[in-house]
């Protein structure tokens, strides 16, 4: 079992990543529809955010917003939650929304499911050395700059959401000193976001540095994998369920950036994805929970005689659909919450 304060730490930033999701705070799927395309029903959200965090913080939530353009009717838009940052004397919290198929699920579910399916990995260069590949929706969701920003007054359009983020962690390091350890969170979409955010805010210098990330999917290759583990594995906590079948997509079986789904490719695009090695396990085996880091091999791997990569003993290669993924409530953050739960109340907390 993982220490009590790695549990109890890991609670927290759960909890914060279930916060990104609108639909936490709010009661009915209209107040959460109305999110997207109101900015009062969004600032309905923010008060009930700043009121779920006024207990450990004295600092209003700062948000980055995209706007995403309708897929039924191009000639609206709405804007979507993209992350929170949120400064308190001990940390400086950034979350980030993980896929959305709730609400105003023609531009909000689309815009998530657009970064979750682009899947075509790209050369990773931000901010120095090359390192490896990665999944193209997950960065392009950071970087682009033809994603217009909500918060026009104070940002133009065609800004990133990376550029967007930076700022607001360091209005928040103003608020709160630059020395507190910035601490990003995410649940699916959000972790990889999360993961890929931290990876280039330390090519930007920031330091200390902490990751807590729920259900992350996986994210590059293994010359990827390799350059986060020596910058950033020692202070990560990626929290794994064995039953949550995100964590085993994109694979050779269902990569849409080979356009590839439910059988195995021709060999004319077969991409190599690697598990970060800083994985705990959260998940229940013959009825025992398990609570942290495992013994011997953790990741989900192929061994199967036909396997593209059978030597590949961190790659994960599974026969796992995406509706499966999507669906599975053992994916779902709450399903992450419950175990950390009895898991900290297991190890004598609370």
């Amino acid at each position: 079992m993982a220490p009590k304060d790695v549990l109890q730490q890991s609670l927290f930033a759960a909890n914060l990543s279930a916060l990104a999701y609108p639909g936490t705070l709010l009661t009915s799927n209209s107040d959460v529809e109305n999110t997207y395309t109101s900015p009062d029903s969004f600032q309905q959200y923010a008060t009930a955010l700043a009121a779920a965090t006024a207990s450990f913080s004295s600092h209003a939530p700062t948000f980055v917003q995209r706007l995403s353009q309708s897929f039924l009717h191009p000639e609206t838009s709405a804007r979507f939650l993209y992350a929170f940052v949120l400064p308190t004397n001990d940390a400086i919290y950034v979350a980030f929304r993980g896929t959305d198929l709730t609400g105003y699920f023609d531009i909000n579910a689309g815009a998530s499911t657009g970064e979750d399916a682009n899947s075509l990995q790209t050369p990773f260069s931000y901010g120095g050395a090359a390192a490896g590949n990665v999944h193209s929706g997950f960065l392009l969701s950071l970087t682009d700059v033809n994603v217009d920003s909500y918060n026009n007054d104070s940002f133009p359009n065609s800004i990133s959401a990376y550029t967007e983020l930076v700022a607001a962690i360091k209005a928040a390091q103003a608020a709160v000193g630059p020395s507190v350890p910035i601490i990003l969170t995410g649940h699916s979409l959000g972790a990889a976001q999360a993961s890929l955010a931290g990876f280039m805010l330390s090519r930007d210098g920031f330091s200390n540095l902490r990751l807590a990330t729920f259900g992350c999917p996986q994210i590059g290759d293994a010359e990827w994998a390799a350059a986060f583990n020596a910058t950033l594995g020692s202070s990560t906590m990626a929290w794994w369920n064995m039953a949550d079948p995100v964590v085993q997509v994109p694979n050779i079986d269902e990569d849409p950036g080979c356009g590839n789904f439910g059988s195995h490719t021709d060999g004319s695009c077969v991409q190599n994805w690697f598990t970060v090695a800083t994985r705990y396990r959260i998940d229940t085996v013959n009825s025992n929970m398990r609570c942290g880091k495992p013994s011997g091999s953790f990741a989900v791997c192929d061994s199967r005689s036909d396997s593209k990569f059978p030597a590949n003993t961190l790659s994960c290669y599974t026969d796992v659909d995406l509706k499966t993924a999507f669906l599975s409530t053992d994916h779902y953050i709450s399903h992450y919450i419950a175990n950390l739960q009895a898991c900290v109340t297991a190890a004598g907390g609370n």
